[in-house]
């Protein structure tokens, strides 16, 4: 980071303008790139509505909404269905005591006998009497029942007597719990004779009533299992809210549910609350930011130089992140395709770039979805995978392949933070997480692949779908340029052969360079006779032009008139960077010593009329152009015999190319260099490989009627009708002249017998293969062997020649005849 800090501020401190104004927009996409994120990073405790200090039983001093939808499990409400279903749960009693009923029972005996001796004491007066049957504690007698008990008469006792201890047993006879104890005391009336008057009635009552006891106890082990059962029966209660929605209207008393629901949407805390959470998304966005500065410097510095498109990157980022932002409520963020961005970065730039880009993602969203560890492995890992397993991205079936393998490793993600919950009630809600997360991976790939459409369409991108498209032989301008040009399209092809080849090699973008090749000299179709490979029976209207200086400007016009038809039939500006680069600014070398020597001196003429407008190559895309086009053309003006001589040709246009500082802009290292040089060598040798010149029958048939003479006047020479040999090869032995014999005469053309001649397979004539040929060493062969061969081969051409020569003088005299 530190590196890339100062790069930034040598670039700005540097006199050159581009760079200066390349530096500060590298440096204000950074920052709103950090100020967004954190916006949106943070975006609820920014604009939640909610009062940090309130506590139970506080007021609301306003209407408090809801600042997001959200649905969540409320433990208090919960608790408070269980506590209602538990007091709901009727107590479990155990079976009627028979021994309570004869405990009250012998109570009620030693009352009456109590009673019986304060009735007989003949010493005591009524009132006296009164005064110790209130002493009786077991019951609670009022002054009119106990007067009746003294003063009723003695066979009135007995009966009463008798008549309290039947009530009573009858009574606790019947079950009776503590609940049913005032229903049975009511229901003593009923159960007294209706012989008894009411006064006496009463007094059976009173006693009786006291008296009774419940005969059934709860029985608490039973009752407590039967209250945990019906608690546990309560499925965890939801509670929603919209956005939007009051949640405490303003005046209201703050309860624990109030309290938990404030909690829940984020709108309670501490005072600074706010600011940790706005300090979180600041530092998590300037680590995002970090990671890919560091990843751009060391591995991308190109991206650094194109501002828009890092603009670009940084836009489809943030609005990924907003989308999250957007569905960050419940489960609607396992729904969301995140890993959408992992596609796009990888058609649009490097698989390890989408990476990184997801590693930052995932920071960022797991920090806004309340720091889930579980949210930010399921976007770290499906970015991971989308970028590892989207190889060819200019075909739509990879995009869908990889959606599907990214939802089946949502769902690994999915089922190791929620494993425990396979075996529990919570398992259905897995499985609905579980399809989730695998429509989340094709959704990803459906949204990557609209995305991408409407990018390329609206900005005009080089995407892989784009270059497959543009790449294809049916294109309006290729078709032009194959009709109008046909020379410099299959100069392109062979360019493009070599660009993809020597990128691959290097790491550049292949398809990029490949395709650009293809276009880059359309430029010569609006004067494609003035270009050598356009040329046919070797009429060159330079020749008749004759003008140094208008020929270099029909040259270099190539460059400018190409930039225009790119821009015609829509091809991306990054394309378009290809026309203008791919020379640089070089020399129009041959054009600029034609004008010197026709000056007579340098100073004279303008170089700079002789000169490419450029820019240099400013990407190894581009450098890789440049060598490319030169090394093809030269080897094909020069003919190299020779793989040698394809070196030669190869390192002396790459070393002029760095001497003239042609590549000081383009990045390559000269690693690079060494390995393209050799791609292009092997290339070349196997595209311009010699060729064997096989002749043909006729050619061999011609040139000996060409160099035989007549058979009439002189034999023939047998050394005239051999080519003479190469300087390297040694003279052939000469060979002894052919028997002629003068043509027999025939009365009828047709009666001439045919001429045997030796048919040669047509593959041993023509070489049709542009398959590379093998360096085959030559063989040793016997110089003796050898010798005798060649003299009886040759003697037998010789004699066929002459034969045939014969057979023709023969032809030619009988039809002047």
């Amino acid at each position: 980071m530190v590196s890339w800090v100062t790069g930034l501020v040598e670039r700005l401190g540097a006199p050159h303008p581009d760079r200066q104004t390349r530096a500060l927009l590298v440096v204000t996409i950074a920052v709103m790139f950090v100020l967004v994120a954190t916006v949106v990073v943070a975006f609820d405790s920014l604009v939640g509505g909610g009062q940090t200090a309130l506590q139970i039983g506080d007021v609301a001093t306003r209407d408090i909404r809801s600042p997001v939808t959200i649905t969540y499990e409320s433990d208090v409400l919960t608790e408070q269905r269980r506590r209602e279903a538990t007091a709901a749960v009727d107590p479990i009693l155990d079976p009627p005591d028979p021994n309570v009923a004869r405990q009250q029972v012998t109570l009620l005996r030693q009352i009456l006998d109590y009673i019986s001796n304060v009735r007989r004491d003949p010493f005591a007066e009524d009132a006296q009497k009164i005064t110790d049957l209130s002493y009786i504690t077991a019951l609670r007698l009022d002054a009119p029942i106990m007067e009746t008990l003294v003063t009723m008469d003695q066979e009135t006792w007995r009966a009463v007597d008798g008549e309290t201890v039947n009530v009573l047993e009858r009574v606790m006879r019947e079950a009776i719990s503590e609940t049913d104890l005032p229903a049975v005391t009511a229901q003593l009336p009923t159960q007294v004779a209706l012989r008894f008057e009411p006064e006496v009635a009463a007094v059976v009552v009173a006693i009786v009533e006291d008296l009774v006891r419940p005969n059934r106890f709860r029985n608490e082990e039973a009752t407590l299992t039967a209250q945990t059962t019906a608690a546990q029966a309560i499925d965890p209660q939801r509670r929603s809210f919209v956005e939007g929605q009051v949640v405490v209207s303003v005046g209201t008393t703050i309860t624990t549910l109030h309290y938990e629901a404030l909690s829940e949407l984020g709108l309670l805390g501490a005072p600074n609350r706010r600011w940790q959470q706005l300090g979180q998304a600041l530092l998590g966005s300037t680590l995002v930011l970090i990671g890919l500065g560091l990843y751009i410097v060391r591995f991308q510095p190109d991206l650094s130089e194109d501002t828009e498109f890092l603009a670009l990157l940084a836009g489809i980022f943030l609005i990924v992140l907003i989308g999250a932002r957007i569905f960050s409520s419940g489960v609607q963020i396992y729904l969301y395709p995140t890993t959408m961005l992992s596609f796009l970065f990888v058609a649009f730039t490097r698989p390890r770039l989408a990476v990184i880009s997801m590693m930052g993602m995932a920071l960022l969203v797991g920090l806004m979805i309340d720091s889930s560890l579980e949210i930010a492995a399921l976007v770290a890992f499906g970015g991971l995978v989308g970028a590892l397993t989207l190889r060819r991205s200019d075909r739509l079936n990879n995009y869908f392949l990889a959606g599907l393998i990214v939802g089946a490793a949502n769902m690994v993600v999915l089922t190791t933070f929620n494993l425990e919950g396979l075996g529990s009630a919570d398992g259905g809600e897995l499985g609905m997480l579980l399809l989730y997360a695998l429509i989340n991976g094709i959704l990803a790939a459906t949204a990557a692949v609209a995305g991408m459409y409407v990018i390329t369409q609206v900005f005009n991108l080089p995407t892989s779908l784009k270059l497959s498209e543009l790449s294809q032989p049916n294109q309006p301008l290729l078709q032009r340029l194959l009709r109008e040009a046909p020379g410099t399209y299959q100069h392109s092809l062979q360019v493009a052969n070599l660009c993809e080849q020597a990128a691959n090699a290097i790491g550049a973008n292949a398809e990029l360079v490949r395709v650009a090749a293809l276009y880059h000299d359309v430029g010569k179709m609006l004067n494609p006779a003035f270009f050598v490979e356009n040329q046919a029976d070797g009429v060159n209207p330079h020749d008749r032009l004759n003008d140094p200086y208008r020929s270099a400007d029909i040259i270099i016009s190539h460059v400018v008139d190409g930039a225009p038809l790119a821009r015609q039939y829509k091809l991306p500006a990054r394309l378009r960077d290809f026309v203008f680069e791919h020379h640089g600014t070089t020399l129009v070398a041959y054009f600029y010593n034609q004008a010197v020597d026709q000056a007579g001196d340098e100073e004279s003429v303008d170089i700079e009329q002789f000169t490419y407008p450029g820019p240099k190559p400013q990407s190894r895309e581009t450098a890789i152009m440049m060598l490319a086009d030169s090394c093809e053309s030269t080897v094909r003006a020069r003919k190299p015999a020779n793989k040698q001589e394809i070196s030669d040709i190869v390192s002396g246009i790459v070393d002029s190319r760095m001497r003239g500082g042609q590549l000081d802009e383009s990045n390559l290292t000269l690693n690079d260099l060494k390995t393209i040089r050799q791609i292009f060598v092997d290339m070349l040798q196997a595209v311009f490989h010699p060729r064997i010149n096989y002749p043909t029958a006729a050619n061999r048939s011609a040139e000996v009627r060409q160099a035989a003479p007549e058979p009439a006047v002189k034999p023939p020479e047998p050394a005239a009708a051999s080519p003479a040999p190469a300087a390297s090869e040694a003279p052939p032995e000469p060979t002894p002249p052919a028997e002629t014999t003068a043509p027999a005469p025939r009365t009828e053309p047709e009666a001439r017998p045919k001429r045997q001649t030796v048919e040669i397979p047509t593959p041993m004539l023509d070489d049709d293969d542009d398959s590379p040929l093998p360096e085959v060493p030559r063989l040793r062969r016997n110089s003796r062997s050898n010798g005798a061969d060649t003299q009886e081969m040759k003697t037998q051409d010789t004699q066929t020649d002459a034969q045939d020569q014969s057979a023709d003088d023969s032809d030619r005299d009988q039809h002047s005849k």
